[in-house]
């Protein structure tokens, strides 16, 4: 155990700011060849692997034009990763760790909406437009919100406590109804309009209804009511097959990969946690579905996507490893979260320089850059959940 929290301490601070896989498509340019492929389809492909190319192929070279940044949803890991280990271990350190990242997070909220928020950070571009990097997103609050509360509960910090809950009006202001009828409700990715609906967004809006019902008990039936009806928005979007798509419609670009379907399965085990709802059919299917179609034997690890939009030399991703890793420990399923991270850190874990690696590509080779917000700091906290969840077991 004493190995792994060493591992788990490099990654949390203080600081936080490292490069990205989407550094080149935010970049005025990589916005505009993104813009052009999402118009135009195939036809502006060779535009767009010769970036891609150049990512995978001279990583280093590329960023010697780009700054590294601060990630919200970084900072929430590691102050969610300290805390782990500071319940452990009682070193003031650790509790000292996630201050640092508390405080930034406060001062780093974006401004101009209804309730408290964070977002991505960079300028964004998607199928629906212009995403700009004060853009706040349903898939960054709820982990900053978690990170906040569970400071306040350790550290005591009424303040942390306050911001996190007034996340409420965001949910309750900020995001769009795209669907809301009796018994079904699915809100918007982002404060904008959207005509596609992101069924891994929604899956954290339920999440985070529900996790605000615990702290607000005058609200406690409006908020689960909420979550609910969310809920069965997600159930109704689970194909036969147990899978879900990146979005909920047959139309062109939607795909269906590992780390997205774990998103959704994980925020479903949380709800069902808080409100006692049984989902256990529908995260087993699920479940099912990732061994069936993702798992590949003689590897031991995910592939990156069982249906994909668009042609891709990436074979394993460690943000696939590292939600998969959660998510088993997550239903319990303690010797495969065990099997999958010894075969992560056989393949991913670079030990001359002890950093985890990114991406293996069709051909075997690694990508070795690091990127703490793509998969770093999620397989550190899930790591730091394991060393937890080991710690409470053996008292």
């Amino acid at each position: 155990m004493k190995a792994e929290i060493e591992l788990i301490t490099r990654f949390l601070g203080p600081d936080l700011t490292t490069y990205d896989p989407y550094d080149l498509w935010k970049t005025r340019f990589g916005l505009r060849i993104k813009k052009l492929y999402y118009e135009n389809g195939k036809l502006t492909i060779p535009i767009v692997a010769v970036f891609y190319l150049l990512d995978s192929y001279a990583p280093r070279f590329v960023r010697l034009f780009i700054k590294p940044q601060e990630f919200p949803i970084v900072r929430a890991f590691a102050i969610l990763s300290a805390l782990n280990i500071y319940e452990i271990t009682s070193e003031n350190k650790y509790l000292d760790l996630a201050s640092d990242s508390v405080k930034w997070l406060l001062e780093n909220r974006f401004p101009g909406y209804h309730g408290t928020c964070w977002g991505l950070g960079m300028p964004w571009m998607t199928k629906g437009g212009y995403r700009s990097a004060s853009t706040p997103f349903i898939s960054v609050v709820p982990y900053c919100v978690e990170a906040l509360l569970r400071y306040s509960d350790l550290a005591n910090d009424d303040n942390s406590r306050d911001v996190a809950l007034s996340s409420l009006n965001f949910l309750e202001k900020d995001l769009q109804r795209l669907i809301d009828m009796p018994g079904v409700l699915a809100l918007s990715y982002s404060p904008s309009y959207e005509n596609r609906i992101v069924i891994n967004g929604n899956a954290y809006a339920m999440m985070l209804y529900a996790l605000l019902s615990e702290r607000l008990p005058a609200l406690k039936d409006m908020l689960q009511e909420r979550a609910s009806r969310i809920s069965n928005f997600i159930k109704l979007q689970q194909r036969p097959d147990g899978s879900w798509l990146y979005y909920a419609d047959e139309k062109q670009g939607n795909f269906i990969d590992c780390f997205h379907s774990c998103f959704v399965m994980k925020n479903l085990i949380r709800y069902g946690k808080i409100t006692g709802e049984d989902l256990s059919g529908t995260v087993n299917r699920g479940l099912e579905y990732i061994f069936k179609n993702f798992f590949d034997s003689s590897y031991g690890l995910v592939r990156r996507f069982s249906f994909s939009a668009n042609p891709s030399l990436a074979k394993f991703d460690l943000y696939d490893q590292a939600e998969l890793f959660n998510l088993l420990l997550e239903t319990n399923h303690i010797d495969l979260a065990e099997d999958l991270y010894k075969q992560v850190m056989k393949y991913f874990y670079i030990t001359s320089k002890d950093i985890f690696g990114y991406q293996i590509d069709r051909f075997g080779r690694l990508n070795k850059m690091l990127y703490l917000r793509w998969a770093v700091m999620p397989m550190i906290y899930a790591l730091s959940k394991y060393q937890r969840k080991s710690a409470l077991s053996n008292q």
